[in-house]
């Protein structure tokens, strides 16, 4: 008779032990998941970046190209300095 419940106790407990199982086997599904979110979302930061770098690069070297050609334009004249005393006139 005894082992009658014995055999019913470890059916029950090998039942709640699968289940267990396959719920630690989903959230690890879950936490890669997220991790590959996240890993997705550090690569388009840094492909963000990288364009951004090189978009305000173009734009510095414009920058610069247009002083050079002003300053040559310009080479007797203090260029700079005129423009503040205008701006503050």
């Amino acid at each position: 008779m005894w082992w009658i419940i014995i055999i019913v106790l470890i059916v029950f407990a090998g039942g709640f032990g699968s289940d267990y199982l396959k719920h630690k086997r989903k959230m690890e599904q879950i936490r890669l998941d997220v991790l590959d979110r996240e890993i997705e979302l550090e690569r388009l930061k840094q492909e963000n970046f990288l364009l951004e770098n090189h978009s305000m690069q173009e734009e510095l070297d414009r920058i610069r190209q247009e002083n050079k050609q002003r300053y040559e334009k310009d080479a007797d004249r203090r260029w700079l300095i005129d423009e503040t005393k205008n701006k503050e006139g």
